[in-house]
């Protein structure tokens, strides 16, 4: 029996089901969303029926499967295929079984709105085009400029058209702002939990910390800012000699660097070894969104030393759960990685409270309370979202 209570349609960038869509951040809000009993279904962007609305379809992944051994296209691209026209299928059939009062959650998916139904629309952006232009993020920088003006065009008016809009990070709502002219109280920032759970408890090891380990960990090595940090490293070696680096990326090159070990991947046990093992984490991201290596990083008790751009300020409190920096260069990074070791009480203490920020900020319940919040603010039936930033 279909609820009469609002519901939740979730139109994810890609499919719901996948553990790794959105770096998790799909089948977390779906699990989070049915816990709260706010779910009605989800799909990908790129359905052509609603097939899966409910539920993975076995026939269908061996048929995906299939087709990407194949080297078949699994689902079309360029900048039109993130259109979805609200009055086409499947859309316009799952839309009208939605409860009136009913939410869609637009997923980096711009609709052609049907104003003729209850429901409401919320989209999800993790940054302006111009923000990912500049950062040179995510395949942007290939596009021409008459390419970059239409997308800028459709995605400003979906953003003022959407009844709310929700991001990772609160600096989105700024750049929204200033760019598209949106009302800051319009974007709500969920932020994102970990992926990599470690739900014990971290002991307040000094010996950890007075090791001067760093660990960085992330696939896109010049987009993660591998490259710099490589540099500032070099640096933090000069004062700190017995400082190491480990470096996890599928995309860096051989460094033989001095200090620095590499490995191009790891498996999840591999990872909350280094975690738990590691005295800092440093990923000094070109362009980001929100992150979630830092969440994970923290979980483990490994406070983050960075910049502080992007998404950091939500995720890290300064000199509190790490050391960011304003000085956004390899001497700004090198600087806070070095106050950050110098000091392994308060590195220690710093980690102990990185595993409470994300009990207590981070997580994905909280991330799903702020995503009510900011729809259906009635199913938190009169609790109080707790917010990364002040609103």
């Amino acid at each position: 029996m279909v609820s009469n209570i609002p519901q939740m349609l979730y139109i994810a960038s890609d499919d719901p089901w996948d553990r790794w869509t959105n770096s998790g951040t799909a089948q977390e809000l779906v699990r989070g969303l049915k816990e709260r009993g706010r779910f009605f279904g989800a799909l990908s962007r790129y359905a052509t029926d609603a097939t899966e609305l409910h539920g993975p379809s076995a026939l269908r992944r061996l048929l995906k499967r299939a087709r990407r051994r194949l080297g078949m296209p699994v689902r079309k691209a360029g900048l039109e295929a993130d259109i979805l026209d609200e009055r086409a299928e499947p859309w316009a059939g799952v839309l009208r079984s939605l409860p009136a009062g009913s939410w869609v959650l637009y997923h980096y998916a711009t609709p052609v709105i049907d104003r003729s139904l209850p429901i409401k629309r919320v989209l999800f952006q993790d940054m302006t085009v111009d923000d990912a232009v500049a950062s040179g993020g995510f395949g942007w920088s290939a596009l021409s400029s008459s390419e970059v003006d239409a997308a800028r065009a459709r995605v400003s008016q979906a953003n003022r058209d959407a009844d709310a809009v929700v991001s990772f990070a609160s600096f989105v709502a700024e750049a929204m702002q200033k760019q598209y002219g949106l009302p800051r109280e319009k974007v709500f920032a969920i932020g994102g939990g970990p992926m990599r759970r470690w739900d014990r408890p971290v002991p307040a090891d000094l010996e950890r910390y007075r090791k001067r380990h760093v660990l960085f960990c992330g696939r896109a090595w010049r987009r993660k800012g591998g490259p710099v940090l490589i540099e500032a490293f070099r640096r933090v070696r000069r004062e700190l000699p017995d400082a190491t680096l480990t470096v996890v990326s599928a995309e860096a090159p051989p460094l033989n660097e001095p200090g620095v070990q590499q490995f191009g991947h790891a498996s999840d046990e591999m990872l909350h070894q280094l975690f738990n093992t590691a005295s800092l984490f440093c990923m000094p991201s070109i362009s980001e969104s929100w992150g979630i290596v830092y969440v994970e990083a923290a979980a483990h008790g490994c406070p983050t030393a960075n910049w502080d751009n992007w998404a950091l300020p939500d995720i890290v409190q300064n000199n509190v759960t790490g050391m960011l920096t304003s000085r956004h260069d390899a001497d700004g990074l090198a600087e806070a990685i070095i106050d950050a070791l110098r000091d392994p009480v308060h590195l220690m203490d710093m980690g102990q409270n990185a595993v409470r920020r994300v009990r207590d900020v981070l997580d994905w319940p909280h991330c799903v309370d702020r995503l009510l919040a900011a729809t259906m603010p009635e199913a938190l039936q009169g609790r109080a979202p707790i917010w990364m930033q002040p609103r």
